[in-house]
């Protein structure tokens, strides 16, 4: 699951099928981003430059299960 927003207020996003989060009003653009694994960790990137049509590394990764 990826969410969008402050810590009070986020938005859930949905995966696609070619496992990205999509929001389809920019909203998170420059923002924190908390994405969440099938295990309930929960990573947060912050301060990523999103550009369109552009993937972008987030220098976080989930721990191995």
């Amino acid at each position: 699951m990826g969410a969008v927003g402050s810590s009070a207020a986020t938005r859930r996003l949905s995966r696609t099928d070619c496992n990205y989060f999509l929001s389809a009003d920019g909203t998170g653009c420059g923002g924190a981003l908390r994405i969440t694994d099938i295990y309930g960790e929960q990573l947060t990137a912050d301060g990523i430059a999103v550009r369109p049509d552009v993937a972008q590394p987030t220098g976080v990764q989930f721990a191995r299960h």
